[in-house]
């Protein structure tokens, strides 16, 4: 009973650790995933989120929250260094980042950007 037990546990964790390597290796992953890209990412609250988005040539604001996600701006020129590591998530530690560089400039109120 033992070694049906044990055999099923690592029969179990392979499975579970060839779906994560698959994953990672991007066999899994859908085809617009060469023309759409997750650029970066803030937070503004406990679940909402601000990310910019690439499609293809154009650059996307967009807001996400639970169960709704909405398109927030549609930038005329992409921003310069726009182009992360796809899947990557803004927050407290990428302040460096451009996009969140971007973003507290384009927040502040006009007087503060005019300076």
């Amino acid at each position: 009973m033992i070694r049906l037990v044990v055999g099923l546990v690592v029969v179990l964790v392979l499975i579970v650790a060839l779906g994560w390597v698959m994953r990672r290796m991007g066999k899994f992953s859908s085809p617009a995933s060469g023309r759409l890209r997750v650029l970066g990412g803030v937070s503004v609250g406990t679940r909402e989120r601000i990310v910019l988005v690439q499609v293809g040539e154009q650059q996307l604001l967009v807001g996400v929250a639970p169960g709704r996600v909405q398109t927030l701006h549609v930038l005329d020129k992409p921003l310069e260094g726009g182009a992360g590591t796809p899947g990557r998530e803004g927050g407290p530690a990428e302040q460096g980042h451009p996009f969140a560089q971007r973003l507290r400039q384009m927040m502040q109120p006009d007087e503060k950007r005019q300076q």
